[in-house]
């Protein structure tokens, strides 16, 4: 395939996965999901597709006249102004993963507005994923039950119940993207060849690309990125909230410095791991998204892994901390003191990120990609 047409494929596919045009609503083979912690596995199983709501810039003043100020994400507002529009009527269902304050609240109102008719047009039925995120005993058999009830619910959504046998030809079919998905990653490793700005739009399609495409254009892309010549410049991680966008990679990389991981689903840590393909397939879904589908409701000591994982070859850290985060500041300390321990530079950027960098916000970065260039420099000699 060519490299070209199969980058922008898999960028205008990210772009255009969660939109409020009239013209192009989710239809009935559409489950909405609020955050890539559901197991599109199962989703595409019961022959639906997975469309996972996204922040943007677009506004939403059905949505502000109901969601208090400083709570909820812009992903959250989106997926609230699209219900009260009626934009996601024809949807076969609505999925909220208990992944955060913010989505397990956004249930509760969406729930408030169908027994109050405050949406345009009908909703579909929305159903809580309540996957508990932690180690805790009997945690692993509720979390195969609550999968478990999810794949019937799914089923019933498409009419067309899931064998066991169908879940675990996506298992293996994801898996594969996966291993795709991990290619592209290894191209912003040690030498990076690709910016986070235009890598961060090709690893998100993961969640919204059918598998065996996946594989097809990521494939594609690779070869196209692999003859690059490495990208000079500083290199960067960054973590906080997760961002589900490449707005703030933009305005970072304008400095001059490539971030070459982000801790997020939408980026570095989509696959991590594959989920394993042997044995019983809901068993090891509930595993999977339960351990590390990254979110606000992740142990602290599991998003300190990742963050020590991500530390390996960066020059510097940028941590976004926007006015809604109500979990990763309180994780920052014990990352500054990691960080300034290792002798690795760091700032905070605490706007939000769907906006443009402030000048403050572009003089941290400025004298953040200076403090890592000099740091850098230091560690070749």
């Amino acid at each position: 395939m060519n490299p070209t047409a199969a980058i922008d494929e898999l960028t205008a596919t990210f772009a255009a996965g969660f939109g409020r045009s009239p013209a192009q609503p989710p239809d009935r083979k559409a489950v909405v999901v609020s955050w890539p912690s559901v197991p599109v596995e199962a989703i595409r199983a019961a022959g639906l597709y997975p469309v996972v709501a996204r922040g943007s810039v677009a506004p939403t003043p059905l949505a502000d006249a109901h969601l208090e100020d400083g709570i909820f994400p812009a992903r959250i507002r989106q997926l609230v102004e699209a219900a009260l529009t009626g934009n996601l009527s024809a949807a076969a269902r609505i999925v909220i993963p208990r992944t955060s304050d913010a989505d397990y609240k956004g249930f509760l109102y969406l729930r408030e507005f169908m027994r109050n008719g405050l949406a345009s047009a009908a909703l579909p039925e929305i159903t809580l994923f309540d996957l508990l995120q932690s180690d805790a005993v009997g945690t692993r058999a509720y979390g195969r039950a609550r999968t478990q009830a999810l794949v019937d619910i799914l089923g019933a959504a498409s009419g067309r119940p899931v064998a066991m046998g169908t879940l675990r030809e996506e298992v293996t079919r994801t898996n594969a993207a996966r291993a795709a998905l991990r290619r592209l990653l290894a191209l912003r490793q040690e030498s990076p060849r690709i910016s986070g700005a235009q890598a961060l739009p090709l690893l998100g399609a993961f969640w919204l690309v059918d598998p065996d495409r996946y594989v097809t254009l990521a494939t594609a892309a690779v070869e196209a990125f692999a003859a690059r010549t490495p990208l000079p410049g500083p290199r960067l991680l960054l973590t906080g909230a997760p961002v589900d966008g490449p707005q703030l990679h933009n305005g970072i990389e304008s400095h001059g410095a490539v971030v070459v991981a982000e801790i997020s689903p939408w980026g570095t840590c989509a696959v991590d791991d594959d989920v394993r393909d042997d044995g019983d397939p809901v068993e090891a879904l509930a595993d999977r998204y339960r351990t590390e589908a990254l979110s606000a409701r992740l142990p602290a000591r599991d998003t300190r892994a990742w963050l020590d994982r991500s530390l390996s070859g960066v020059d510097g850290v940028v941590v976004s901390l926007p006015p809604d985060d109500t979990v990763f500041g309180w994780d920052y300390p014990r990352w500054r003191d990691d960080l300034n321990a290792r002798g690795i530079p760091h700032t905070c950027l605490r706007g939000d990120p769907y906006d443009p960098m402030t000048a403050g916000e572009h003089d941290r970065i400025d004298q953040l990609v200076t403090a890592a260039t000099r740091r850098r420099e230091t560690t070749r000699e």
